[in-house]
């Protein structure tokens, strides 16, 4: 009989986590049926640049839209010759070839047109590591000032210091903002040495 209890967590087990998380929303957000119109027709055009080419030329000319805005223009083209002389498969290759090329020429004008008409606030960054909420520091996250018995100790070498560079060793010591590190460096720095 197996007793195992299902409220004590394994620590192999995946942590269920109760907030949504904002990848998922983008992704479910873009899930679904989406009306796209493709036109596609013989293009003219291309056949006139490459009238120099042997052979007969097969070029068409795709138009996605989307709600009767044009997001998208791609241009196929094959040549019929001894290396590619199956005509149904050119055909279809010229075709396919437009169709991909519209699709492809689209991805931006969609982003567009999906800014444009989404109405909710969309991040320039997903904050997956919470780096916006407010920092909590702690005490010793704190800076540590220097204590009175380093700055006393400091005066005393500094009465007794010969040293050119006083002065500026005074200076850094009349600072209210003297940690206790640049103390200690200080104090060593205008030690005598042993």
């Amino acid at each position: 009989m197996n007793n195992y209890r299902n409220e004590i967590p394994s620590p192999f087990q995946v942590k269920k986590y109760d907030r949504k998380d904002p990848l998922r929303t983008d992704i479910e957000r873009n899930i679904g049926k989406f009306n796209l119109e493709v036109t596609v027709e013989e293009d003219k055009n291309t056949l006139a640049l490459f009238k120099h080419v042997p052979g007969p030329i097969i070029a068409y000319i795709a138009t996605l839209r989307k709600d009767s805005e044009v997001v998208g223009i791609g241009r196929g083209l094959s040549v019929l010759s001894k290396m590619n002389k199956y005509v149904d498969r050119a055909v279809r290759f010229a075709f396919n070839a437009s169709l991909i090329d519209s699709v492809v020429h689209s991805t931006k004008a969609l982003d567009a047109l999906y800014l444009k008409t989404n109405t909710e606030k969309i991040p320039d960054e997903i904050d997956l590591e919470k780096r916006d909420e407010p920092a909590f520091y702690s005490d010793s996250d704190m800076p540590q000032y220097a204590t009175e018995k380093q700055r006393a100790f400091l005066s005393q070498l500094l009465e007794k210091c010969n040293n050119s560079s006083k002065e500026e060793y005074q200076e850094k010591l009349d600072s209210p903002y003297l940690s206790r590190f640049d103390a200690s460096e200080l104090i060593s720095s205008l030690l005598p040495m042993k």
